[in-house]
């Protein structure tokens, strides 16, 4: 319902292209610091609908795609049905896990939770690689801890194949997998391990079933990048020896070892090596992001603990919150280590994103949300069924759900730039980028401006859609630090952005004749207005 509502968001048409490429000429050369499955379901509905990548760059190809034939609303809708499929198997593994832990009750409030939360429906309306990591990532760790309770073969194959269709969705997962995969084990050696079964399991057989799963995990992988074989210098685009010098230096033993190995080592799947490093390369390098009000550079240890805060509903605040304190305390009365595994999850994912570098919003940690929705759905029903003033609880219960879910309607269709009600009325103060403002409200400001009958204006818009492939009138390009008269609208990045230089602080003086979706500000400056002072 959303997919109409809001033109591309940043990323798309370079995900559109990248899947476009894999698809239809067998190669995956536009850029490698991002796997090919999610980008590949993207490009599946353009691709069936037989149209066509005619450049050879990602940005270019992407907007030919999208534009092509002028049906751009449809080819955009046919992009992002391809990330539907992450949205269920997401519901799908927050109902299982849940059912299985608590029963059917708190499963079915699980999913009523998670299906509410308005970052989760944002990011399952666009075609991006967000949701489709989040959703792999849960299936992996439910396959991880349904393998530590009975390492079959059939859980091994499950887990291995579970576990690669989440690095190929996104190198992220990589961090994530690591940060629950040690937490849940730690969990389980301290809780003392087989003890749900009654029985043993030797440590060969564990070790095989693991071999297995990577085994599985690794063909799948492979798989995903065609079966190729070849050097990291022979990539398309090769590895440039500037990168191995930003690792490991300019000389030495492991610099002429690391050449050696770009030159002439074959591997398997090597656009997959040269993605994580080209990867690691671009966190360790990020730039500054926007963040309280201003343009921040460096690690910011608490800014995902923030941002989550402000980006999630606060009756599923509560509702979560409730469930992690009940099952800590049932943790530390029978020792159980399966109820309390998502929470440890949730918690692993929230403390190994603490030091990184690219803060780019609730979308880089969405894997929280199906996490905590099951301790959400255990905590609901916990309240149900309270032994002590049972009446009150339960009224509490029916009140936080209505609460829940008249914040999700009531942000349709802006699940994308929703804050909850402690972000106040200027969300913009807290963050902007993709938790705000993605480019994704062109085609209301084309509504906006026919309903005006606006017959030009000045325009700065932060989007990569193409606004003169659009129905907006003649515009000009606002430039900074230049006060001008008539219909004025700029995206809310480039205003908040800009304020440490003083690049749009003239239009301060005025007030806003309309918010258009939640991105976008649109000004009239009356011509008789003098403007000289602001100069």
């Amino acid at each position: 319902m959303t997919y109409r509502s809001f033109c591309q968001t940043n990323d798309e048409p370079a995900h559109i292209a990248s899947g476009m490429e894999w698809l239809s000429r067998g190669t995956y050369t536009f850029e490698d610091t991002h796997p090919p499955l999610a980008r590949i379901a993207v490009a599946a509905g353009p691709f069936l609908a037989g149209l066509k990548l005619h450049a050879n760059d990602m940005w270019v190809g992407g907007h030919q795609i999208l534009y092509d034939t002028g049906g751009y609303s449809r080819n955009l809708a046919l992009a992002r049905l391809g990330i539907l499929p992450f949205f269920f198997l997401a519901t799908f593994v927050v109902h299982a896990w849940g059912r299985r832990l608590f029963g059917e009750a708190a499963a079915v409030a699980s999913v009523f939770v998670f299906t509410m939360l308005p970052a989760v429906l944002g990011h399952a309306g666009v075609a991006t690689t967000d949701l489709p990591v989040a959703a792999t990532c849960a299936a992996a760790l439910y396959a991880f801890t349904r393998w530590l309770s009975e390492p079959t073969p059939k859980r091994s194959a499950v887990l291995g194949g579970a576990v690669a269709l989440a690095v190929i969705s996104k190198f992220t997962a990589i961090l994530f997998l690591c940060a629950f995969g040690m937490a849940v084990l730690g969990l389980w050696r301290w809780c003392g391990s087989d003890r749900e079964s009654g029985t043993g399991v030797s440590s060969s057989r564990r070790l095989a079933s693991a071999g297995l799963a990577a085994l599985v995990a690794c063909i799948i992988i492979w798989a995903s990048y065609r079966f190729s074989i070849g050097t990291l210098a022979t990539t398309s685009p090769p590895l440039h020896y500037a990168r191995l010098d930003a690792l490991v230096g300019s000389s030495g033993r492991l610099h002429d070892l690391g050449r050696l190995a770009i030159d002439a080592i074959p591997l398997p799947a090597p656009e997959f090596f040269r993605g994580l490093i080209e990867a690691q390369q671009k966190e360790s390098v990020a730039g500054g992001y926007y963040f309280l009000g201003k343009v921040r550079e460096g690690r910011c240890w608490y800014f995902f603990l923030v941002v989550v805060g402000f980006k999630s509903p606060i009756a599923f605040l509560i509702l979560a919150g409730i469930g992690v304190i009940l099952l800590c305390k049932r943790l530390r009365a029978d020792s159980d280590w399966q109820p309390v595994a998502p929470v440890v999850a949730a918690i692993s994912i929230l403390l190994v994103t603490m030091p990184v570098r690219i803060h780019a919003g609730i979308r880089h940690i969405l894997i929280v949300y199906p996490l905590l929705s099951i301790a959400a759905g255990f905590g609901a029903v916990a309240l149900w069924k309270v032994a002590v003033r049972r009446g009150p609880a339960r009224v509490a219960l029916m009140l936080l759900l209505v609460w829940l879910g008249v914040s999700s309607v009531g942000a349709h269709p802006d699940y994308l730039p929703y804050f909850n009600e402690l972000a106040g009325s200027h969300p913009e103060r807290i963050l902007v980028d993709s938790d705000l403002d993605w480019g994704q409200d062109l085609f209301r400001l084309e509504e906006a401006l026919r309903i005006r009958k606006v017959g030009s204006l000045a325009l700065s818009y932060f989007g990569t859609a193409d606004p003169s492939r659009h129905n907006l009138p003649p515009f000009t390009k606002l430039s900074p630090y230049t006060p001008t008269t008539g219909w004025v609208a700029i995206s809310m990045f480039n205003l908040e952005r800009g304020k440490p230089e003083g690049r749009f602080t003239w239009l301060e003086a005025y007030r806003p004749v309309a918010l258009v979706g939640r991105s976008i500000r649109l000004y009239y400056i009356p011509r008789s207005c003098c403007i000289s002072q602001y100069k």
